[in-house]
């Protein structure tokens, strides 16, 4: 190494090859890790970074638990040095012993067990990809208290993995074990397969290539103009007043799945799924508009509006190509849903007294369909629905 970029950081502990990959389990002072830690957050705006946003209630219960309770830290952090540092040789690898062995581990990517230590420059960062709530409490623990400076922290590090790789050992950290948010989740896995073969494969092998298939739905769906356009929740990213979302990216994703299922959609691609799907809410809103103007007084366009519809939307399909129309034109749509507005049933107001909703009232928040939660009752929600569809055997010309 050169001058400017000399190493003046070390830690030492056990020293592994596993499947070629380098790691090393040790322990570092809580300055050295507050003071070299990144978390790539992922950034709706760019589509860059993998991990949630930090809560700060999270962080000060951990700064809390290791202070005020005097907690210890037995599970490491899981932290990693990315492939362009260790290829520009900003960080040493020292062996103990066996060092051939060592060698010959990395460069045929094998195993290999021993001890040893790394070294790196003072501005090298140190990627946290499993812990980043525990380390923002002793980041906050290191601004109040001078003698936390010491505090042991154990870490797990990972010796060359790219940020591609980083992200699914995120991934499979937080499913496997206690579950990421499945917003975030389902978006890093449509992330992953875009640049992995192996992973559609292995999706489409498992029958779960729908949900990266859903997600490309969506986003072809946002670029429409149409019913959906600004409506859907990114990860990372709060609703505010006014700002017109109405439901989760993921939730309306896994809504699609009936719809993804159909064996005419199977192989269609995302742009034409998102134009049938743009044309049936457009019919919808052709017959009840109401709930598309005042979108966050109705759950129409919310969970159990998208869910329910959706699972008609094969019968729809049906009678609309059985009588000759178009799927990406509203109007076939239109036509076959000109019955939703008879929808009824009974609601109790704020007095407390039991009134008949129908039309757009049936969908207002707190009326009767927001009563239809869970999954049973958004599938009994989509049977009330297609008792006032026509039959696809009634238009059956012979």
């Amino acid at each position: 190494m050169d001058k400017q970029n000399k190493a003046t950081v070390r830690i030492a502990g056990a020293l592994c090859v596993q499947r070629g990959t380098r790691m090393l389990q040790a322990f570092a002072d809580a300055v050295t890790v507050s003071d070299h830690q990144e978390v790539d957050i992922f950034d709706p705006d760019t589509g860059e970074g993998y991990q949630r946003a930090p809560v700060t209630a999270r962080v000060r219960k951990a700064a809390r638990y290791y202070d005020e309770k005097r907690g210890r830290m037995p599970n490491p952090l899981l932290v990693n040095i990315r492939k362009d540092d260790m290829e520009a040789e900003r960080v040493v690898v020292v062996v103990d012993a066996d060092q051939s062995g060592y060698e010959n581990a990395v460069l045929k990517g094998g195993n290999w067990i021993g001890t040893g230590r790394i070294e790196f420059t003072d501005d090298l960062s140190l990627w946290i990809y499993d812990g980043q709530h525990r380390a923002g409490g002793l980041n906050q623990l290191l601004g109040e208290q001078e003698d936390f400076e010491d505090f042991p922290v154990p870490i797990s590090l990972t010796l060359g993995l790219d940020p591609g790789e980083e992200m699914r050992e995120f991934y499979e950290v937080n499913t496997n074990a206690a579950s990421v948010k499945t917003d975030l989740a389902w978006q890093l896995l449509t992330k992953m397969a875009e640049d992995d073969p192996e992973l559609r494969e292995m999706l489409a092998a498992e029958d779960k290539d729908w949900i990266t298939r859903a997600y490309a739905v969506v986003d072809e769906l946002e670029k429409l103009d149409g019913p959906w356009k600004g409506r859907f929740q990114e990860a990372n990213r709060r609703k505010t007043r006014g700002d017109g979302v109405t439901i989760p990216k993921p939730q309306f994703a896994r809504s699609l799945k009936p719809v993804l299922d159909m064996p005419s959609f199977k192989r269609a691609d995302a742009a034409t799924v998102a134009v049938v799907l743009n044309a049936y809410w457009t019919g919808i809103k052709q017959v009840m508009p109401e709930p598309f103007d005042e979108a966050s007084d109705f759950v129409l366009q919310k969970g159990n509006g998208a869910v329910a519809l959706h699972r008609v939307l094969p019968q729809v399909v049906e009678v609309v190509r059985s009588t000759g129309g178009r799927l990406g034109q509203p109007e076939g749509y239109a036509e076959v849903m000109a019955e939703l507005p008879t929808l009824e049933g009974e609601s109790v107001d704020n007095d407390g007294q039991r009134m008949i909703r129908s039309g757009a009232d049936f969908w207002r928040v707190g009326s009767v369909a927001s009563g239809f939660s869970g999954d049973a009752g958004r599938r009994r929600l989509s049977l009330l629905i297609q008792s006032r569809l026509p039959s696809p055997a009634e238009t059956i010309q012979l």
